[in-house]
């Protein structure tokens, strides 16, 4: 990830948000989703594009698992952080859970 963002001339500041944005993503899909997958290697698929948005541009994150969604745990906990993190790192977080797993979407803001 790191290569692909510096070949796109991305700025340090971005680059840390999105290093930190996606490795919160891709650690939930391989910890979470496969929990009871029999054995099964854990499968992430990460996509990026910079595309514009309005006046800005924007790195498009999707990561999708295959696994099943596990439901957030009730009652304190140290863990349970790693969406609140990419909603504040990035713009228009969505999680999308389905039959064939999960796709985590957003956006991290490039600055010009």
């Amino acid at each position: 990830m790191e290569r692909w963002a510096r070949q796109q001339a991305m700025p340090e500041d971005a680059i840390i948000d999105l290093q930190l944005a996606l490795g919160e993503a891709v650690a939930n899909g391989v910890e979470h989703a496969y929990v009871d997958a029999d054995g099964a290697a854990p499968t992430v698929d990460v996509e990026l594009e910079i595309r514009p948005m309005g006046r800005v541009r924007v790195v498009a994150v999707r990561v999708s698992d295959y696994g099943r969604w596990r439901p957030t745990t009730v009652g304190p906990s140290y863990r349970g952080r790693g969406l609140a993190l990419i909603a504040r790192l990035s713009h228009g977080l969505q999680v999308s859970r389905t039959g064939q797993g999960t796709q985590v979407c957003f956006d991290i803001p490039l600055p010009g």
